[in-house]
């Protein structure tokens, strides 16, 4: 069997999340079959404010060779996967999950007795507001992922927060 880099650093990526989502004390599930462009449906075991269960979907995108400014990661993704995160519309809110792994695979883990660091980070995005792409005009698209948002325990938590109630009006 041919080893493959990217297989490895995809299922790392992933890997990584769920590590955070499990120190978070959510749940993180995956369909049999990837049509929709999400990895994970991320879900809180429980009521958040208002919410009963709250949800949040991720599409998961690992990254050996970045490249951005001092505010923003500029990842090159394609129009497709774009799409199925950008505008409105979703019933649940989805989000681009950026995992930033060292080039060396080797370097993924560091393990010793008090410790097991994962190298190196992962960031989050929302691209509702951004429109979606027809995607016979161009096939990739370069998406701007803030350096602030920091895929953390303490953010995942922050992500499943309530959404409003947008209620219907009498007839």
């Amino acid at each position: 069997m041919a080893y493959n880099k990217f297989n490895h650093q995809g299922y790392f990526g992933e890997s990584f999340v769920r590590v955070l989502v499990s120190a978070a004390g959510l749940i993180a599930g995956q369909q049999d079959v990837d049509h929709t462009g999400v990895d994970f449906s991320i879900d809180l075991p429980g009521v958040r404010g208002t919410a009963r269960f709250p949800k949040i979907e991720a599409q998961v995108k690992s990254w050996s060779a970045p490249k951005g400014n001092d505010l923003y990661w500029q990842y090159p993704m394609d129009v497709g996967n774009y799409n199925n995160l950008a505008g409105e519309g979703f019933s649940v809110p989805r989000y681009l999950f950026l995992i930033v792994v060292p080039d060396d695979v080797d370097q993924y883990t560091h393990v010793d007795e008090t410790a097991t660091r994962l190298s190196h980070c992962g960031y989050w995005a929302s691209l509702r507001s951004l429109p979606v792409i027809d995607d016979g005009s161009q096939k990739t698209i370069t998406v701007r992922v803030p350096k602030q948002n920091l895929l953390t325990v303490k953010a995942l938590r922050a992500l499943l927060q309530p959404m409003p109630i947008q209620r219907v009006p009498a007839s």
